[in-house]
């Protein structure tokens, strides 16, 4: 998932992304970012497309950053949020977007975290397989709320069909909090788990005896 490792850089960042209208886009589009644009009106949550436009706005973002006079360097992290923000803001109202709201929910997490778990909710409730919830799962065990994780995980275990990949989500941020047993009883509801998240679990217990 190269979104998934695009969301780890970002959650790095703790700006709040600017209203739509700063974004600086004064270049015109290129033949390439007007077909990824196509294939993300038929999709908005395809990953390989979303994730190379975002290149496109946030190298056009640079282009546009004004150097700060304190620093003489240019804000390109900002000028950078606040492109991907805009982009995930105009895919995220389509009916079916999960992608663009895990996007939205990391880039606020940390100035607006209610909104935040709103948007997580939304996209898990738009997306069933358990691909949003591992995204959202992932997202919260980066920016260091694993207990929060687990919730969140657990509240839409059932909805999300008990994905596997959710489940080693959910299973490591439980394991990061301590939370063993809770972690053997989500490995021993699926039918199926990898043997690494399984040989995980059983070293955490080993530890623990």
């Amino acid at each position: 998932m190269a979104l998934m490792s695009w969301l780890r850089r970002l959650g790095e960042r703790e700006s709040r992304p600017a209203p739509a209208e700063r974004v600086l886009t004064h270049r015109e589009s290129s033949p390439a970012e007007h077909e990824l644009r196509d294939e993300l009106a038929q999709d908005p949550n395809d990953e390989a497309a979303f994730d190379a436009l975002v290149e496109i706005v946030r190298e056009r973002a640079d282009e546009g950053t004004h150097v700060d006079p304190l620093t003489a360097a240019p804000d390109t992290r900002v000028a950078q949020d606040h492109a991907v923000w805009a982009l995930a803001e105009e895919l995220a109202g389509k009916p079916s977007a999960w992608l663009p709201l895990i996007v939205l929910a990391r880039l606020s997490l940390a100035a607006d975290h209610e909104a935040a778990m709103r948007r997580l909710n939304l996209a898990c409730e738009r997306e069933t397989s358990g691909l949003a919830l591992t995204h959202a799962v992932a997202m919260l065990r980066d920016a260091d709320a694993p207990t929060e994780a687990i919730a969140f995980g657990v509240a839409h275990w059932e909805l999300a069909s008990r994905d596997a990949e959710a489940a080693g989500e959910i299973i490591q941020a439980a394991l990061e909090t301590g939370r063993t047993e809770e972690a053997r009883r989500l490995l021993d509801s699926l039918e199926t788990a990898p043997p690494s998240l399984t040989a995980t679990v059983e070293s955490a217990e080993a530890q623990n005896a």
